[in-house]
C-alpha cells in the first residue's frame, strides 16, 4: 500500500486533517511523524504516539507529507522537519499544509515566488519573516504544482484536494456533501427504498 506522512506535534489541530486521513485510509497508509517518539497531545487534548521521527523517514517510501496547523511555538526550531519538507519538494512529492502549518513550507523555502494561503494575520506573517506577502491569497485552498495550502476553516476542501491529487476519491460530490453536513445520499437512498 502507498504511504503518506502526517506531521504531528503538541497542539496540532486534529480536526484540520481528519477529513483528509479518512479519505486516504482505503488507498494509503497514513504514517505519523514527530521530532521524538514521545506522546503528542493535540489541540483537543487527545494523545498520539508517532510511528516515526523525522530523522527515521526515508522520503522515497512516501507520496506526500501533510502538515496541520497548531501552535507554531512547538515546531519553530524543528530544522529536521524543514529539511524533510524541502527534500519532499525536491523529489516532486505532494506537500499539503493547512492553517499555520504553511509556516513549515515557508521556512523550508518551498513557497518562494508561488501563491499560498495561511491562517496567520499580515502582522504575524511579517514578524515570522519567511513569507512573501505579495504571494499570499486569502482563499480557502490554494494549489500550484504539487503544493496545496489551505485556510484552517477549509479542512473539508483541503481533504478533498489531497485525495483528488492522490487519486484516492471516487465520488467527490457525495464526499463533499457528507463532510460539509449538507446531506447523506446513502441515508436518503435507504429511506426512499423502505
Amino acid at each position: 500500500m502507498k504511504k503518506v506522512l502526517l506531521v504531528i506535534y503538541n497542539s496540532f489541530s486534529e480536526f484540520e486533517i481528519t477529513v483528509a486521513t479518512a479519505m486516504l485510509r482505503s488507498s494509503y497508509q497514513v504514517v505519523t511523524i514527530s521530532d521524538t517518539y514521545e506522546k503528542v497531545t493535540g489541540e483537543s487534548g487527545l494523545q498520539f504516539v508517532p510511528h516515526l521521527t523525522y530523522k527515521d523517514v526515508d522520503p522515497a517510501e512516501y507520496e506526500a507529507i501533510i502538515i496541520p496547523g497548531g501552535d507554531l511555538f512547538n515546531i519553530k526550531d524543528t530544522e529536521e522537519l524543514y529539511e524533510l519538507t524541502k527534500t519532499f519538494h525536491d523529489m516532486n512529492k505532494l506537500l499539503a499544509s493547512i492553517c499555520s502549518g504553511t509556516y513549515v513550507l515557508a521556512r523550508a523555502g518551498v513557497l518562494q515566488g508561488n501563491p499560498y494561503t495561511v491562517t496567520l494575520q499580515k502582522e504575524q506573517r511579517k514578524f515570522l519573516g519567511c513569507f512573501e506577502e505579495e504571494c499570499f491569497h486569502y482563499e480557502p485552498v490554494v494549489k500550484w504544482d504539487k503544493v496545496i495550502t489551505a485556510q484552517g476553516h477549509a479542512y473539508v476542501d483541503f481533504g478533498l484536494a489531497i485525495a483528488e491529487h492522490l487519486d484516492a476519491i471516487s465520488n467527490k460530490e457525495f464526499i463533499r456533501e457528507f463532510y460539509n453536513g449538507t446531506r447523506n445520499r446513502l441515508m436518503e437512498d435507504a429511506m426512499t427504498q423502505a
